[in-house]
């Protein structure tokens, strides 16, 4: 039996991937047994609502317990120092998006868990939603692209690191649909809304806008010489099935899902976004 600890207990992930595990037994043969809460009111209500049967008062005390840690703190920047007691450990590690909220901390992070041996992945669920496939098989079909828009959640004014909170959605579904080609960015505000102008290489524009109140949904509209597209993308609960069954399997054969590129590519990208937001002034893409 694959044993999983949980560290964080304030993001609903983390009660919704051991509820996933522990209580509907949608994946086989693992189980999720330890967690660590910021507060001892998370840590109880998510280890009730998960069944996890061990809430630790440090995160160490699950080294040696569990063949795999998932870190899911709300805020993107707390995530490495909790993943690298485990990685030094040679245990995987998955952490949920934003891996970090600093391309030069994630970059030393993966050269850490090579170092030690230790598989590493982190994800969003948007880049599996039940639509994506379809969606990309139509953005294929319109020859040379000239513009793709994305919409969907985000708060510049976020208390958890700002824009990459819930904006690392939108940069990893770019990244899913286009590749890592990236070359600058220019973030704007208005009232509480944040748009993200992309430049990419063959005068491809992207922009990424991050709404406020806004329906829970993503949208991906996009012109090519050939047509367009335009489609929402709802609230798909299968998605976090499917992204509990990458890291699980990664958990097992201590195979990594994702390249490096994959992996920096978003946080590169987000960076960008933060720095112009801050600076007011388009900024360059960091390459990975």
């Amino acid at each position: 039996m694959l044993t999983i600890g949980i560290i964080g207990a304030e993001n609903s992930h983390a009660a919704s991937v051991a509820k996933l595990i522990n209580v509907d037994r949608a994946l086989k043969g693992c189980t999720v047994t330890h967690l660590w809460g910021e507060t001892a009111a998370f840590a109880r209500a998510t280890a009730e609502a998960g069944r996890i049967a061990t809430v630790v008062a440090r995160p160490e005390e699950m080294l040696g317990q569990v063949d795999g840690v998932m870190i899911d703190h709300r805020d993107g920047q707390l995530h490495l120092a909790a993943a690298r007691p485990f990685v030094r450990a040679g245990v995987p590690v998955f952490v949920d998006k934003p891996i970090c909220c600093s391309l030069p901390a994630a970059r030393a992070f993966l050269r850490l868990r090579r170092a030690h041996g230790a598989p590493v992945c982190t994800m969003s669920s948007i880049a599996y939603h039940e639509d994506l496939p379809a969606l990309a098989t139509r953005l294929g079909q319109l020859g040379r692209l000239r513009q793709v828009h994305l919409s969907g959640p985000g708060d510049w004014r976020s208390p958890w690191s700002g824009i990459w909170f819930y904006g690392i959605h939108q940069a990893e579904l770019l990244v899913h649909l286009l590749g890592p080609g990236a070359r600058t960015t220019s973030t704007t505000t208005n009232g509480t809304d944040c748009t993200a102008v992309v430049a990419y290489p063959d005068g491809l524009t992207a922009t990424l806008q991050f709404l406020v109140d806004g329906p829970y949904e993503f949208r991906l509209h996009a012109v090519g010489h050939d047509g367009s597209l335009d489609a929402a993308m709802g609230h798909d609960p299968a998605s976090l099935q499917r992204t509990t069954r990458i890291f699980t399997r990664m958990f097992r054969t201590r195979q990594e899902p994702f390249s490096d590129v994959r992996m920096l590519a978003p946080v590169a990208l987000m960076q960008a976004v933060a720095q112009s937001l801050q600076q007011g002034s388009p900024v360059r893409v960091s390459r990975t």
